[in-house]
């Protein structure tokens, strides 16, 4: 390696006041020393500084990618001036392209040959641009200066390309922000949108609701207010001429219109309940022996004309855990309905399937021989005040069924009827039977 002028050690002190006054920074790679020498002083005379001269791939290596000197001197160059053919193993060109690995400093190269093969090799290096031996002065200084002309508009093109693609990546955050923060508004309205919808159509449901107790209250409680007031006139007009069968069959009509107005306000009462989701749930230890027979004791107390009921408990695991009230409300509705549709007065059977120990499920299946349910209807069954095409003779408000199905559903459970007209109907219910 020859270091004209750039011996580090003696000479430091004029190499940095070189380096702070002169242009851009060239190494010379070339294993002529003359021509190497003559492209120094006419780089130097141009105002260019020459940082070190180079005549091996090693020496040029050791130049090129070294950062400092002693002491702190910057000497990496702006460029390198680069003969393909240099002393030893290695050419210009592997020389080019381990430079090219760890830095962007532009290479021109010197050469004499015009081998095709030997081009063709360094264009893979893509240099700057080649100065062909015997050189042009001209040539020279045009080469280098369109050399570091392309170099920094590369580096200013991949600087704003830099910048244009961080405030591309900086739009695109704040784009995605400003989209979420919208998805989040939409999601918000749309949540707000759909519970003001649904509170709408439930005001309205509540409203029809009324609307429809206050016709069905008003139709259905005429009857059994013009028994009382019937009642009550004759008890009065008759006084004490009234003989004592006759007194008490006024009372007991009475009292049986008393008790139907009490059961169509308290179906009224139940769905107006569920209606506005005030429907309670408090599950409790029953025992359904003992429950189906006070069941049926009330309904003894309050239907005079109750048929027979059949009761047959399957099973010895007869406990389990349901709302007394709804599972009351089940029942008193299910046998009422079979009462009331079987008008010969046929027999009723009640059959509840208790749970093995491989099960979980109760069975309360109610069978009656009435007047049965037309198939049209069938579908319709647990709307509210929904009554069949046939039982237009018969008092009721609709409301039955409709109970029934949100008994049933606030034990999670399943109801299933079948009917034909004429052979009656069988309603089974299947309740779990409850934790313990």
């Amino acid at each position: 390696m020859n270091n004209f002028d750039l011996d580090p050690t003696p000479n430091l002190r004029s190499l940095q006041d070189k380096l702070t006054m002169t242009g851009e920074k060239i190494l010379i790679v070339e294993d002529e020393s003359v021509v190497a020498l003559n492209i120094q002083m006419r780089l130097e005379a141009a105002n260019y500084c020459v940082t070190g001269v180079a005549d091996s791939a090693e020496a040029a290596l050791t130049l090129a990618i070294s950062s400092s000197y002693p002491q702190g001197v910057a000497t990496q160059p702006d460029l390198i001036l680069m003969d393909i053919r240099l002393k030893g193993d290695q050419n210009g060109v592997s020389v080019a392209e381990k430079i090219r690995e760890q830095s962007d400093i532009p290479i021109v190269y010197l050469t004499a040959y015009t081998d095709i093969t030997i081009l063709q090799a360094a264009q893979q290096t893509e240099p700057y641009g080649y100065i062909l031996k015997p050189f042009d002065p001209a040539n020279l200084y045009s080469t280098i200066e369109i050399a570091l002309k392309k170099h920094q508009a590369q580096r200013q093109l991949q600087t704003l390309n830099h910048e244009l693609e961080q405030r591309v990546h900086e739009r695109t955050q704040a784009l995605e922000r400003a989209n979420q923060q919208l998805e989040v508004k939409v999601a918000k309205r749309e949540h707000v949108e759909t519970a003001t919808r649904e509170a709408f159509i439930k005001e309205q449901e509540l409203n029809d609701l009324k609307s429809r107790f206050i016709t069905t209250a008003s139709h259905e409680f005429r009857t059994p207010l013009a028994i009382v007031m019937t009642s009550a006139e004759l008890l009065e007009r008759m006084g004490s001429d009234c003989s004592e069968d006759r007194r008490v069959t006024y009372l007991q009509k009475i009292r049986e219109a008393v008790r139907s107005m009490t059961r169509i306000l308290s179906d009224m009462l139940t769905v107006g309940k569920v209606k506005s989701e005030k429907l309670e749930f408090n599950p409790t230890r029953i025992e359904l022996r003992s429950f189906c027979q006070k069941i049926l004791s009330d309904l003894q107390l309050s239907e005079t004309s109750l048929p027979s009921v059949w009761v047959e408990i399957v099973g010895d695991r007869t406990e389990g855990f349901w709302d007394e009230d709804l599972m009351a409300l089940m029942m008193t509705n299910l046998l009422i309905n079979a009462v009331k549709y079987s008008i010969n007065r046929t027999p009723i059977f009640l059959t509840i399937r208790c749970p093995t120990a491989s099960e979980s499920d109760v069975v309360f299946r109610i069978q009656d021989h009435g007047i049965g349910i037309p198939s049209e209807d069938l579908p319709h069954l647990f709307e509210s005040f929904h009554r069949a095409r046939n039982v237009d003779t018969i008092a009721g408000v609709g409301l039955g069924l409709a109970i029934v199905q949100q008994c049933v559903d606030r034990h999670q459970g399943k109801i299933t009827v079948e009917s034909e007209v004429g052979r009656g109907t069988i309603v089974e219910v299947t309740l779990p039977r409850g934790e313990f």
